[in-house]
């Protein structure tokens, strides 16, 4: 029986290399049911780890169509496509390319950068979650597919929640120079109340903590937990 799974790791391993022959970059961790033979290189625990990844991606897609429309007058490309367009658009491209501008930044930095009364752009959104989304994908060490030799480290998914909470602040606190909030979000106390930016942030949190737990407790390794200032802004590294 052992060396039948050998086989298949090995087999698998083979036919991940054919692929990247002919690369076709993965954006996100798929589906577990949708893994196909690769599924067999898995263990549950890498399971569970593709579906934490595929869970908080799709909350910040949510977010980046939620900012749009709360923000619509600034988008890039609001003369060519849609909103849902957009954002799919986005989202279906690796994390790391295009926007060569922000490429060799820091995600925490261009986070910053978003929010930061000096800035240029007229889209604010599309840097704020570009930054997001390389932070996330960095606390996964940049994988989008994970079997039994592939591992992650409890502590970046840790210190990933806790920068999300950090950028939760910036967005609902950053303001120019007359006052005026950078980005709308939760809505303003003379609107009716709705607080759904903040639960997607929270839905993100706890799926970086949910999941840092779990890999904690696998490796046996220990989180260093920090209480964190938000309004100083100080990222933690990933």
């Amino acid at each position: 029986m052992k060396s039948y799974k050998f086989f298949v790791f090995m087999l698998c391993l083979n036919l991940s290399a054919c692929a990247s022959i002919y690369p076709e970059q993965k954006v996100v961790a798929s589906d577990p049911d949708n893994a196909g033979i690769s599924r067999l290189a898995k263990s549950d625990i890498n399971e569970v780890v593709e579906l934490h990844q595929r869970a908080v991606i799709q909350d910040l897609k949510l977010l980046m169509f939620k900012l749009y429309k709360r923000n619509p007058a600034g988008r890039h490309d609001k003369g060519k496509r849609n909103i849902k367009a957009s954002v799919a658009l986005f989202f279906s491209r690796p994390h790391d390319q295009y926007f060569s501008h922000w490429r060799q930044m820091d995600a925490t930095d261009i986070i910053r950068v978003a929010l930061d009364e000096t800035y240029q752009g007229s889209d604010r959104v599309l840097p704020y979650i570009f930054g997001l989304r390389k932070m996330m994908m960095a606390s996964y060490d940049n994988h989008t597919e994970f079997f039994y030799f592939t591992s992650i480290d409890g502590q970046k998914l840790y210190n990933s929640a806790r920068n999300i909470e950090i950028a939760a602040w910036m967005l609902a606190e950053n303001r120019d120079i007359k006052g005026n909030l950078l980005l709308l979000s939760d809505s303003l106390t003379s609107e009716q109340r709705n607080l759904s930016y903040q639960r997607l942030f929270g839905e993100m949190i706890a799926t970086q903590d949910n999941l840092a737990e779990i890999i904690a407790r696998k490796n046996g390794r220990l989180i260093k937990t920090v209480v964190v200032r938000a309004a100083s802004m100080m990222f933690l590294p990933i």
